[in-house]
């Protein structure tokens, strides 16, 4: 019994990996941004944005996450991290940061189009190879497979940190970020991202 355990645990982590593993397929999966209003049965119905009900189905292959208030003093040398940034003036500027938990490295991995607050931006998963102080703030160096990017990092950046969570993570009034599958023919959650109390996920 002892040998099954971990694999009941880590399943939906890989099967989230498997989906994810490439940048594009993270960014053109469908997006839910929102609070948790119930999660009854297999179904999570969250309340977006714009005030709108939605019923997301959930599968045992669905991954869940926390994210929790983090610092700039996070965002170090060897990091795996998520950031999504905005152009200005021919620099990419972040505009938050999610730091991810070591055993989550690779995840979503790459530079890509994102869909954040409505406005053209780009999410880059990648590793920080080098961190320079600069006034107002900081400049990272980051590689992922296939290519690197410099992006600028102000002073009041958003940080939360970015770990592996369960399904008792979805209680009511909580903010989450869903990533639906592409599955078009069995449309649900391939991961949920659940934002620790007063915590809204910032991706």
């Amino acid at each position: 019994m002892s040998m099954k355990r971990p694999s009941r645990v880590l399943l939906p982590v890989f099967a989230v990996l498997g989906c994810l593993a490439y940048g594009s397929a993270y960014a053109q999966s469908q997006h839910i941004r929102g609070t948790v209003k119930s999660a009854e049965g297999h179904d999570v119905t969250v309340e977006t944005r714009n005030g709108k009900s939605v019923t997301v189905p959930t599968t045992d292959k669905t991954g869940y996450y926390v994210v929790e208030k983090g610092s700039l003093s996070d965002v170090k040398p060897g990091k795996f991290v998520g950031i999504t940034s905005v152009d200005r003036d021919g620099k990419q500027v972040a505009e938050e940061i999610h730091v991810f938990a070591d055993s989550l490295r690779g995840l979503g991995e790459g530079h890509y189009p994102w869909d954040r607050d409505q406005q053209a931006n780009m999410m880059t998963n990648a590793n920080i190879a080098k961190v320079e102080s600069v006034a107002g703030g900081d400049v990272l160096k980051l590689d992922y497979k296939g290519g690197e990017q410099t992006i600028s990092v102000p002073s009041d950046v958003t940080v939360v940190t970015f770990d592996k969570g369960s399904r008792s993570d979805l209680a009511d009034g909580r903010h989450v970020f869903v990533v639906m599958s592409k599955n078009e023919a069995n449309k649900s959650a391939a991961a949920i991202v659940v934002g620790a109390p007063g915590v809204t996920p910032p991706m």
